[in-house]
């Protein structure tokens, strides 16, 4: 029987067996992921095109010039794509490994980066999901799960060496 792998899909948890089409290419045996759509990066400029420019005159009586009528102006908004929006893999932390002192260790460095107010309890409660969603979506990953990533920049693991 082949082995099962948990994977989290917009904090939704679905286990399947473990097949090739259900992780990216090259993923280890018995790790976790999400699939997730980072959105696409959109800049707008509004710019102001000059469409007809202004016309000056000489004042007979004083002999300077004057503006006889004022440059006329358009506006004009442009969005241009800064990045595209993409679908992608992020290897998480198995639910399996949510230890009561590992979501306390995480609930503390959330709150010393004045990111999570709630108490320390190492529950993996509504309000730690939330403060975790702010801090992967700014990553862009829409998810309330812990990527290796974060969990690493936290100094919650040693990415290379996090080994179920």
């Amino acid at each position: 029987m082949a082995p099962i792998r948990a994977f989290f899909i917009a904090s939704l948890i679905y286990t399947c067996p473990v097949m090739a089409q259900d992780a990216p290419e090259g993923a280890p045996e018995g790790a976790c992921y999400i699939r997730y759509t980072a959105p696409a990066v959109i800049e707008t400029v509004t710019e102001q095109i000059l469409v007809q420019p202004e016309k000056t005159a000489i004042d007979p009586a004083t002999g300077q010039t004057v503006v006889v009528e004022p440059a006329v102006y358009a506006t004009e908004t442009v969005q241009k794509i800064v990045s595209d929006r993409k679908e992608d893999w992020a290897e998480v932390i198995c639910a399996e490994d949510y230890s009561e002192n590992f979501v306390k260790s995480l609930q503390r460095a959330m709150s010393v980066r004045k990111l999570y107010r709630g108490n320390i309890t190492g529950i993996m409660d509504d309000r730690t999901k939330r403060a975790v969603r702010t801090i992967q979506k700014s990553y862009g990953v829409n998810s309330s799960e812990v990527t290796l990533d974060l969990a690493e920049s936290y100094g919650l693991v040693i990415h290379h060496l996090f080994v179920k």
